[in-house]
């Protein structure tokens, strides 16, 4: 009877302390596999297993937990991104991954230059089945040929054209060709430049541009795309362009320059001439006594005159030589009163010196009276 109730107690026990678990969260890339996704709460013991997302894969660890008295165990599995790798290679081409290789990347096909795509997929991109769509094949790139053109003709004439054939063009007589006379087919499959064309012949009339004449170029008839250039005649200036060219239309371009007189300046220059009126001097001696007097000058700016030309004199030129001439002149007279001043001088004390009543000695000289 104990026995039994003690067994009865135990799995009471056991029965209130077992709990359930919630729904557990799954890691980064990965869900809960099966109708577990359905269910809120698991009772105690219970296991769960997840998977990975579409475009990931399991790298490691068990996808399975288990829930104990309420709790699960840690999740161990680990989702990567799937890898693609690399694709097959193309002749005459490359394939290039600028997104990488790993799930949701878009490669890209680049032919070799004269080689364009043809055929494959619009986009290949990186599903969890792997790379999805069909790679294009690079085939040698081919220009149709040009249409017929009025007045002239082309070479070599053939069906297609592949990458870098070129193809000439001629006009014939009267006619004139307009744009260029080779093109060739670009890597793009096309046309480079465009065709040319033939046109009637046509003249531009002789530039006429006053006060100029023509000094390199072209000669007539001037005829389309003809050249020349002009320059203006001594003494005047250009303004605009010199070199002109014919255009289909028979017109010069650019418009004709002109040809306008060179400005002249004069400038006006003065010279100064300096008149110096003759200097005099006088110079007497008496005993050691000596006086000089210097004359003054003076300076008059004239006009320049040019070499041919002879000076003019004026009224006032004439008057300061003249006075020049009587200063000199007083100058001179009061220099010579001066000397015989001193002289007189001299002689008067020389006299006193020597008085009439004292005579004289052999060979001495009396002081004339």
């Amino acid at each position: 009877m104990g026995v039994t109730h003690f067994l009865l107690l135990s799995t009471l026990c056991l029965a209130i302390t077992a709990q359930d678990c919630g729904k557990p969260q799954p890691e980064a890339n990965m869900h809960l596999r099966g109708d577990n996704i359905l269910l809120e709460t698991f009772p105690n013991g219970a296991s769960v297993s997840f998977a990975c997302d579409v475009g990931y894969m399991s790298s490691r660890g068990s996808p399975t937990i288990v829930c104990t008295d309420g709790t699960w165990s840690t999740i161990a599995l680990i989702c990567r991104k799937r890898n693609c790798g690399a694709t097959d290679e193309i002749v005459n081409g490359d394939v290039e991954y600028p997104e990488g290789t790993e799930f949701g990347a878009l490669l890209k096909v680049v032919c070799n230059t004269g080689f364009q795509p043809v055929g494959g997929s619009k986009e290949i991109r990186c599903e969890a089945q792997g790379w999805t769509g069909r790679l294009p094949s690079c085939e040698a790139v081919v220009c149709e040929p040009p249409p017929a053109v009025v007045g002239g003709r082309f070479n070599p004439v053939k069906d297609m054209y592949s990458y870098r054939d070129a193809i000439t063009y001629s006009c014939q007589k009267d006619y004139t060709l307009v744009g260029q006379n080779i093109i060739s087919c670009s890597d793009k499959g096309i046309l480079t430049p465009d065709p040319p064309q033939c046109v009637t012949t046509v003249y531009c009339e002789e530039p006429d541009i006053k006060n100029a004449v023509w000094s390199g170029g072209a000669r007539p008839p001037y005829k389309y795309k003809s050249l020349v250039i002009y320059k203006c005649n001594r003494g005047f200036i250009m303004e605009g362009e010199g070199s002109l060219t014919c255009q289909i239309d028979g017109k010069w371009s650019p418009a004709f320059p002109t040809c306008k007189v060179i400005p002249t300046t004069t400038k006006a220059t003065t010279t100064t001439t300096t008149t110096a009126s003759t200097t005099a001097s006088t110079t007497t001696t008496a005993s050691t006594a000596t006086t000089t007097r210097p004359t003054t000058q003076s300076k008059k700016p004239t006009d320049r005159l040019h070499p041919t030309d002879k000076p003019t004199p004026t009224g006032n030129g004439s008057n300061t030589h003249t006075v020049g001439i009587v200063v000199g002149v007083l100058v001179a007279v009061l220099a010579v009163v001066a000397g015989c001043y001193v002289w007189y001088r001299k002689k008067t004390s020389s006299h006193e010196n020597y008085p009439d009543n004292v005579p004289t000695k052999d060979g001495e000289d009396l002081p004339l009276s």
